[in-house]
Parts: C-alpha cells; structure tokens; sequence
C-alpha cells in the first residue's frame, strides 16, 4: 500500500497538467466530426442492471456500479423501513456517515464522512446547497423526509464535481411529481412518549398537463428535560409543465420552520433556537435526440437565532440573529457518445451572510465554476475522468481534476474494484474571517487560507455466492493549510496548519438468510494526524471508530421487522466526557393490511428508540433519552 499511493500521485500529476487540453480538445473534435450527427438513441448505453441510478457522482445520471467514488444510494423504500423522522436521523445508521446528535426530536445534529469535520461535508436538496457561512456545516435536521425519492452519498472528496467539499457531498433527490389524474399518496399520524405528536403527508397526481406533488409534516414535543421543547414544521412542493415536446418546467418550493428549545444545560442556561429556511428551484430541462441540456435557478434563504436564557431568572442573557442567503445559477448538459458520456457545465453562486452582532456589515462570496465529466468505457474498465475551476473572490482560484476507474471481473460479474485520485479544497465560512462579536470568545482570522489536499481512495466489491455482498474502501487524504481551533489570547478562533493526513478504512456485509430475512454489519477506523507534530488531532465531531449492525425481515403476510444500530467512538479529549464505546439500537415493526379499501392499505407500525436502554452522549450536555415508544398508522391510497 506504502508503494501504490507515490505511483498514482505521479500518474495524477502528469494527468493534472495534460487533462484541460485533452478534455477540451475532445468537444472540438465532436463539435466538427459527422459521426456524431449521426448517432441514434440505439446507441445509448444499456443498463442491464437492477443497480441504483445516480446523478450526484458526476453530474449527470450514471449506474452506480460505473463510478469510481465510494458511493452509496438509500431510496424511499429503505428510508420507510427506519425509525426516523428527519435526514439526520436516517444518516445515522449509515456505513462511514457519524452523527453528532444534540439529543433528538428535532435537535440540531453535525455530520462526518470518513473522519472529516462537519463543515467538509456538502449537503444538498436537488443540488441546493444548505450549509450556511454560520459555521460552514448544514443542519440535517431541518430536511424533511417525506419527499425524498433517493439519498445519494459521495464518500471522500468531490471538488472535481462540486467545488468546496473535502469530506464529501450528501445530495437529497426528491421525488418525482405525479403522472395519474388519480392522486396517490399517504397519511401518518403517530404518538410518542414526552407528549410527542407527529404528523406527515404526501400526494401527487396530475391536474391537466401539470404533474403535482405535495408533502407535509409537523411534529411538536416536550423533549426529555425542562426547556427543551420543540414544535416544527415542514412543506415541499413540486411542479412540471411540459412546455413543448422536448423541453419541461419545473418548479420546487420548500419550507421548514420550527420552535426549538435545547434544554437547561449543566451552566443553568438554556437557549432558544428557532430556525426558518426557505428553499427552492425553478429548472428548465430539454432533451433533443441524446443531448441534454437544464438551466436551472436555485436559493435557500436560512434564518438562524439563538438566544441564551438563565434559567434561575429567565434572564435574556444574549441574543444573535443570523440570515444566510444562497443564490445559484446553473447550466449542464450531457452528450451520450456510444457507451460513454460527457457532461459540462457552469456553476454560478453567491452566498451572503448578514448577522445582528457577528458581523458589522453582510458579507458575500462569488464563485464562478465551469466542470467537465467524461465517463469512458474501456471493455472491462470505466474510467472517470473530472475537472472542476472554482474561482471565488475571498479564496482566488481553484483546479480540481480527478482521475478514477473501476475494473469489472469478467468470471465474476458482481465483482469491482476501483481507485481514484483527486484534487480537492475547502473553503472557510465567512464568520471565521469576520467574526466582530468577542462576548462568546470567538475571533476572527482575517489570513485564514481555503484548506487543499490531494485524496486517494481504494476499494472493491465482491459477491463470493449470490448471498453475501462484501464491500471493503480505504482512503487517505493529505491536508496543506489544514483548519483547526485554537485557544489564542482567551479566544477561540481557526487557524491553519501546515500538514494533516486522513486516513481509514472500511469494511462492510451484507448476508442473505433466505428471501425474508437479511442481516448486516459495518466497521470503520478513521485516524487525523498533524504531520508535524506527529499527534492525533482530537475533535469532538470526529468519530474514530464506528459500526453499524442491523437487521431486515418481512413476510409474505405483511409483517416486518427492522433492527438498526450503531456504535461511535469520538476522538475527543477527556474533557469532553464522552459516553460513547457503545451500542444503541432501535426498531420498527410494521404491519401492513391490504385493500381494506379499494386502493386504499393501512400500516400499523411501533418503533423502539434505544432499545438497549443505553446511556449516551458525544456531549454530556446533550444526552439521548432511554428507551422511549411510539406507535402509529399510515393510511396508503
């Protein structure tokens, strides 16, 4: 392994300097050939497989099995067999994905993809960025789940495709609007313990030449200690009109609110945090013969307070009041030549952050982003080639190829291997350049310098017999200018470091019993290491080691039964006083009645949260309750 990582660094810095001339050599060579001008749609490729279709990997729709990145796809189907009611609590369970949760019921929570920091990791809602330049993360809280068609996640770096994303891209797919002049959709209502109410919907149709879909939910608590209740709320809709025989207009609009109190903590304070964020897309999609081509217009408008309250007074003690503003522009198109595709593209951003004491003016960032992507097949190979130029008025100008390939076993047709090699950056959030409010011991860092690495990534898949997939994924990334928190003067503020290595593995199966019951099992070792000082860096959102155990059963009578768990081990100092080092499973038994109506079924469910009863925290000031109840029903039609 000490051999293979200087090869494919070598191999990736002749491939750096030559990629731009030959991509783009390539599309003239197109644009001028007539052999193009005669390809037909029998020419696309053929999907043989049942694998899952994605589009985040490189910007256009590609068999998961022909990408070079770890990727992993969760659809509708999976996400209703767990006991979630938010993105959070479903990428909880998740191989190589680590959850910081504040408590639950709609608390806010940071996410970790193999070792990363929270604000390395990109999440997006139909490619609508939702990390704010607060704090450079996203809240996965605040994404509802009834609308979701399929998670797709982008394990390691994936600035070659998406610009500023070090530790990965987690990109929510919504579903699609209806076809039928029937609508078709659910109800769910359900109860749980601390005064808990919840419910969802979601229906889609057709009205006239208009395909339809809405989803709701609303959840209100008492939470599992004084102060820490929580009311929410959450709509999605969607529209498409087909404006002529080869293009269609789609619009998207999405709204989650809530009321959230975090609880009295161990210093007698508690806050109030009440967060709207208004998103939404307006996209233009046209597809003549093979090509393809969408412009699209995106933004997410993010309120964000946090007020401290003492809690022997009921004092205000402080007060901030956040807004983040995200606006995009972007174009993209593909063209399929035999069975392989390019896509291109130009990403076209803002983002501007206005703060009631943080900041004493708004601040904004530019980013201008053309890309490349050509996926190649080469008999039993499929080379994945990328280029992304970010160039962003605080942080200049970033080149990011990458170069993979995934080699197919003849003799064993469910049998991969693949590698890549990647350039990769992320950029700083505004409030850490800018920060002007001392009281909370923050300051600013007006050098602080956008964080580069070079990132390779191994990994293969097997199926020894048709019932046991083995995966098995390493990865090592080497951080310049690396970002980490310092205790400076009595403040805290980022600095940069010259050199930091991340690096881990991977393993995970999954086994077939028979046609009703499955189990499986992950495990995860993540290491960050300052190269200089040659010490582990210790950082509460970083889970060392991690599992996730589970298992899936259903019946030809309706009955299922699903055991989901997982185990985080974080890297942080003692100080933090941790409980972690241990397991904590939770599980959703449902029972489905068929036609008890025409066209109309009933689910009966009860999930078991902490169904060991285990005592837990990342933070001991945010616990997790023990093992609570909640049952309910969901009307199908």
């Amino acid at each position: 392994m000490t051999d293979f990582f200087p090869l494919l660094s070598r191999i990736f810095q002749f491939f750096q300097k030559k990629l731009p001339f030959l991509l783009f050599a390539f599309i003239l060579q197109l644009s001028i050939s007539p052999s193009y001008a005669q390809h037909t749609p029998s020419k696309l490729p053929i999907i043989t497989t049942l694998s899952p279709i994605i589009i985040t990997g490189s910007r256009f729709f590609k068999d998961i099995n022909r990408n070079a990145q770890n990727t992993i796809v969760y659809t509708s189907k999976e996400i209703q067999k767990i006991p979630a009611n938010n993105l959070s609590e479903i990428l909880n369970i998740l191989p190589d994905v680590d959850i910081q949760a504040n408590s639950q019921f709609g608390q806010s929570s940071s996410v970790s993809i193999q070792g990363s920091e929270s604000y390395h990791v990109l999440v997006l809602v139909d490619g609508i960025p939702f990390n704010t330049q607060l704090s450079g993360q996203a809240n996965p809280t605040r994404i509802p789940i009834d609308n979701i068609k399929q998670i797709e996640i982008l394990k390691g770096a994936a600035s070659s495709s998406w610009g500023s994303s070090l530790g990965g891209v987690i990109n929510v797919i919504t579903k699609d609007v209806g076809t039928t002049k029937i609508p078709s959709g659910s109800f769910t209502t359900s109860f749980a313990e601390f005064s808990t109410l919840k419910h969802n919907f979601d229906i889609s149709g057709k009205i006239g030449d208009v395909g339809y879909l809405l989803t709701g939910s609303s959840m209100q608590t008492d939470g599992i200690k004084s102060k820490s209740n929580v009311h929410e709320m959450k709509i999605f809709s969607k529209w498409a009109y087909p404006l002529t025989e080869i293009s269609t207009l789609t619009a998207s609009f999405g709204y989650s609110g809530a009321h959230v109190l975090d609880g009295v903590n161990t210093n007698n304070r508690w806050q109030s945090k009440p967060y709207i964020s208004r998103y939404g897309k307006l996209n233009m999609h046209t597809q003549k013969n093979t090509l393809t081509f969408d412009i699209g217009y995106k933004y997410n408008d993010q309120d964000i307070t946090s007020d401290t309250y003492n809690a022997s007074t009921g004092n205000l003690t402080s007060s901030a009041v956040s807004n983040n503003v995200y606006q995009g522009i972007n174009l993209k198109g593909n063209i399929p030549i035999n069975d392989d595709i390019l896509a291109f593209g130009i990403d076209i951003d803002k983002h501007t952050l206005k703060s009631s004491n943080y900041l004493d003016t708004s601040k904004s960032i530019f980013i201008q982003a053309p890309y490349l992507n050509y996926s190649l097949r080469l008999d039993q190979w499929d080379i994945n080639t990328e280029l992304r130029y970010d160039n962003n008025n605080q942080f200049g100008s970033q080149m990011n190829p990458s170069l993979g390939a995934v080699y197919h076993f003849k003799k064993f047709p469910k049998t991969t291997i693949r590698g890549k090699i990647s350039r990769a950056f992320n950029a700083p959030a505004l409030l850490w350049i800018y920060n002007d409010d001392a009281s909370l011991l923050v300051a600013p860092n007006p050098d602080l310098e956008a964080e580069h690495a070079i990132v390779y990534e191994l990994g293969g898949r097997t199926q020894i017999f048709s019932s046991m997939d083995i995966k098995i994924n390493l990865y090592r990334s080497d951080i310049k200018n690396a970002i980490a928190t310092v205790f400076r003067n009595g403040l805290y503020l980022k600095n940069n470091f010259k050199k930091f290595r991340r690096q881990g593995i991977s393993l995970s199966a999954k086994y077939k019993i028979n046609k009703f019951l499955n189990i499986y099992g992950t495990g995860a070792f993540n290491d960050v290491e300052n190269r200089i000082t040659k010490k582990t860096v210790r950082d509460q959102g970083i889970a060392r080691q991690s599992f996730t155990l589970g298992a899936n059963y259903i019946n030809k009578h309706g009955l299922s039964l699903n055991i989901y768990g997982y185990y985080n081990y974080w890297s942080s100092s003692p100080s933090n006083q941790a409980n972690d080092q241990k397991f904590i499973f939770d599980t959703r038994i449902t029972q489905t009645i068929k036609n008890i109506r025409k066209n109309i079924d009933i689910e009966l469910f009860i999930n078991i949260y902490n169904l060991t009863n285990s005592k837990y925290w990342s933070s001991i000031t945010f616990p997790l309750p023990k093992r609570y109840f909640e049952g309910g029903f969901k009307i199908l039609f």
